[in-house]
């Protein structure tokens, strides 16, 4: 009786240990965050500076990504006056197909919040630009300076149009604004795109109108507070503060 239990037992163990190697099989090879979190780990890429990754066979000038990096870094660091989530930031570089499906993304951020919080960010060498690697490094900077929770509080087109402060591109510009929305006449309400099932829903250029929408609207916040105010901002988010109420105060 005392060994049936016992193989009863070891079949259990057995099982469980089975199921979790296949979970984490499945996390790390087939879901875009567990491979990207495991990047610095895989043959297929190798590192060219600190969290900096590129693939292996990568076609490009692998000088001229370093040198995009740090103006993109200048650029967010001067809108921040300083840059806080370099230590907890992975950039990806990539230029094959095959890759960047695994990877899940050509110019995103994925934030991880356990066990540490930290961002991964991959772009493909179509989207290789300052203004795009700007765009997501000031996600990771606002990641990095929210907690977790006050994360969860921000709407997502208030964390687009952050992040556009430092996209110069001349399609989210205010005269790309003002032509399509006829001088604010045709605009995007907040509570239209709040969540990212809304911001990211419909056409490329439906997307793209609630980005110009996102710019515009922070920008003028920012002219009206100011750098404080931002700052102020992120510290009442911190605080268990509500979105609403503290952007409006």
């Amino acid at each position: 009786m005392k060994a049936k239990k016992k193989n009863v037992i070891l079949i259990v163990i057995f099982s469980l240990v089975f199921l979790i190697g296949a979970a984490a099989v499945w996390f790390f090879e087939f879901n875009p965050t567990g491979y990207r979190m495991s990047v610095s780990r895989r043959a297929s890429f190798e590192k060219i500076s600190d969290n900096v990754y590129v693939n292996r066979y990568y076609s490009g000038n692998r000088d001229e990504i370093t040198r995009l990096i740090d103006e993109a870094k200048s650029r967010v660091m001067g809108f921040f006056g300083s840059l806080t989530c370099l230590d907890h930031t992975v950039i990806i570089i990539c230029d094959d197909e095959k890759l960047l499906a695994k990877l899940g993304g050509d110019h995103d951020t994925q934030t991880v919040l356990f066990p540490v919080k930290k961002c991964y960010i991959s772009v493909s060498t179509e989207y290789l630009t300052v203004d795009v690697l700007a765009h997501e490094l000031t996600h990771a900077e606002m990641r990095e300076r929210l907690s977790s929770k006050a994360l969860r509080r921000i709407p997502t087109w208030f964390d687009e149009g952050i992040a556009l402060q430092n996209d110069y591109r001349e399609q989210y510009g205010p005269e790309a604004w003002a032509e399509q929305t006829d001088n604010g006449k045709n605009i995007v309400a907040h509570e239209d795109m709040d969540t990212t099932g809304e911001f990211y829903s419909g056409t490329k250029e439906d997307r793209r109108f609630r980005y110009l929408n996102a710019k515009h609207d922070v920008a003028e916040w920012l002219e009206t507070h100011g750098f404080q105010g931002f700052m102020d901002l992120i510290e009442m988010l911190n605080g268990g503060e509500d979105f609403n109420a503290a952007y409006g105060s």
